[in-house]
């Protein structure tokens, strides 16, 4: 990784961008670094034209007649190589390398209980600024749901949503992320994967709805917020195609469809990549008429859940391809991750979301690198190089 990043560094990135200063993240969830798009140097690599790569017709066929492109912003979560915690130069080698590789756009993600120390808003606010120095498109997530976990103090974890408490508690959390990031975020998504915590609390699920829109509505109308944030409710891919009872709700209160593509997560097999066209035309039929955000999109090459590294270039082969003639709906997407995470680091995500660290969420969900956690490269790096090239101008 250390030198093929060296490479990127003086010949596919300039160098006073791939020299610029990094902030580092101590919230404990990856952050997306990007680079502003050169609208001159847009296309992808010749594999970029295999047929693989342009399931879809006219997206690969130099033949077809020229379209205006609608601009979609593509990052990749720079997990730093290695395990345990990280050291500051893995950081920065892992940012500088989602730089080289093209990544263009950012989701930065806390919890409420992150937001709410002054250390942790400071930390925040010096990452946007950050972001926002070099053009770098920004989302922001206030992970109040993690999947079926929850990111509530004690004394309000048993409260229903539409206490007072709890909904003073999510406006403060909203307050501090606000006071730090400005309007510089264009997206506000609360929660990630939240049908997975509402299918297993079913009696949560009015209130939540309730308290979601409560929350869309404060952040709108936030005057720290930019006048043109557009605010979602964050699904899982399986929670927007069945689609989950609240999803259809929750879409009407939001200005975009969130949503995270993971196929297969926590299965015994992972997703195929000859679904995939079939899975964009259904998360754009249930979207309705609203644009959506992927803040989350990857395959795993763990053998236990059925994946290869094989298998999850051509997963990302296919999707970039899929990608391009529906890019006027997709407007923000986000891939996992950079590196694998490693046996520590593993056991600390899965953990949060009392997973096991033999079960098959942990083989899927700490594979998902672009190369394995000691930096070795995987035939998806290339794959995403491509898909980002391809998609850099607008």
């Amino acid at each position: 990784m250390r030198a093929l990043l060296r490479w990127f560094l003086f010949f596919g990135v300039p160098l006073g961008v791939a020299l610029a200063p990094l902030a580092c993240d101590d919230s404990g969830y990856p952050v997306i670094i990007g680079l502003p798009g050169d609208p001159g140097d847009a296309g992808p690599s010749s594999d970029g034209g295999s047929a693989d790569a342009f399931p879809d017709g006219d997206a690969g066929d130099p033949d077809a007649p020229d379209v205006p492109s609608a601009p979609v912003w593509i990052g990749l979560t720079p997990t730093p190589m290695g395990d345990g915690p990280p050291k500051p130069g893995d950081v920065i080698t892992a940012r500088l390398g989602a730089l080289a590789l093209g990544a263009r756009a950012t989701m930065v993600r806390r919890t409420p209980m992150e937001l709410a120390t002054e250390q942790g808003v400071q930390a925040l606010a010096e990452e946007a600024a950050f972001f926002n120095s070099r053009g770098v498109v920004l989302g922001f997530s206030l992970v109040i749901v993690d999947r079926a976990a929850l990111h509530l103090p004690p004394e309000l974890a048993d409260m229903p949503w539409t206490a007072p408490e709890v909904l003073s508690f999510a406006h403060a959390s909203i307050d501090a992320a606000l006071s730090a990031l400005g309007p510089s975020a264009r997206f506000f998504v609360l929660g990630r994967d939240v049908d997975v915590r509402l299918a297993a609390h079913p009696d949560e699920r009015a209130a939540f709805e309730l308290f979601a829109s409560d929350v869309l509505d404060y952040v709108r109308a936030h005057p720290l917020a930019a006048p043109d944030i557009r605010a979602g409710v964050g699904f899982s891919f399986e929670g927007v195609s069945a689609p989950d009872p609240s999803f259809l709700p929750l879409l009407d209160a939001s200005d975009v469809a969130v949503a995270s593509y993971l196929p297969g997560l926590g299965a015994a097999e992972a997703g195929r990549a000859s679904d995939i066209s079939a899975h964009a035309d259904t998360i754009l039929a249930h979207a309705a008429d609203k644009a959506v955000v992927l803040e989350s999109v990857g395959s795993p090459s763990s053998s236990v859940v059925g994946g290869s590294e094989d298998k999850q270039a051509l997963f990302l082969e296919t999707f970039f391809g899929a990608l391009a003639p529906r890019r006027d709906r997709f407007v923000f997407v986000n891939i996992e991750a950079l590196h694998d995470l490693g046996p520590v680091r593993c056991g600390e995500r899965v953990a949060v979301l009392g997973e096991p660290a033999d079960g098959p969420y942990a083989a899927y969900a700490c594979s998902l690198g672009l190369f394995t956690e000691q930096g070795q490269e995987k035939a998806s790096w290339k794959a995403f190089l491509n898909g980002a090239a391809a998609f850099a101008s607008p």
